[in-house]
């Protein structure tokens, strides 16, 4: 049986307590969320979500010198432009403090934030930009004395149980 709308938010909400998730709603002006859409398509991301956390994550790695010569454009503190267009983010406890801590290097808010991160990337190009909007990938690094343990491991184990013994259909006679 489908899930009524009120059930399928009741157990939106509890995952998203359970995550600890701030959701930002964004106001930006118009070409911003169409730059953020051009980077998307550029990176393959189909998540506004996804790509705003992406930003967010490898700019607060690199630091704040990273953020002023990204950031190119004026962070102002008022803007006479009418902003129209929303963004929303639901971001976990890490993005929201990384986020916080990019604002607080700029002394800017969310919104100013997020649109400057977007046209700041998006000025790069395609081809930088997308350094930006990848997942981090972990490296996963056996050690030659774990390597050699898993070994002697698992001879140890065969030696005790050795398995089903395989008889070929040679030595059936």
């Amino acid at each position: 049986m489908a899930l009524t709308q009120q059930q399928r938010d009741e157990k939106r909400r509890a995952k998203a307590e359970r995550l600890q998730e701030e959701d930002l709603r964004l106001k930006v002006r118009p070409g911003t969320k169409q730059a953020l859409l051009e980077l998307m398509d550029w990176a393959g991301i189909e998540e506004q979500a996804e790509a705003m956390t992406l930003m967010i994550h490898h700019i607060e790695a690199l630091g704040h010198h990273a953020l002023f010569r990204i950031a190119r454009h004026e962070i102002e503190a008022h803007r006479d432009v009418a902003r129209t267009e929303p963004l929303r983010l639901s971001a976990r406890k890490r993005t929201g403090q990384h986020l916080r801590a990019i604002c607080g290097w700029a002394d800017a808010t969310y919104s100013q934030m997020i649109e400057a991160l977007i046209h700041g990337i998006h000025a790069l190009g395609r081809l930088h930009a997308a350094k930006f909007l990848t997942p981090p990938r972990h490296e996963i690094s056996i050690s030659p004395r774990l390597a050699l343990a898993f070994d002697r491991k698992s001879l140890l184990m065969i030696q005790q149980d050795p398995g089903v013994e395989i008889i070929h259909p040679t030595n059936l006679s």
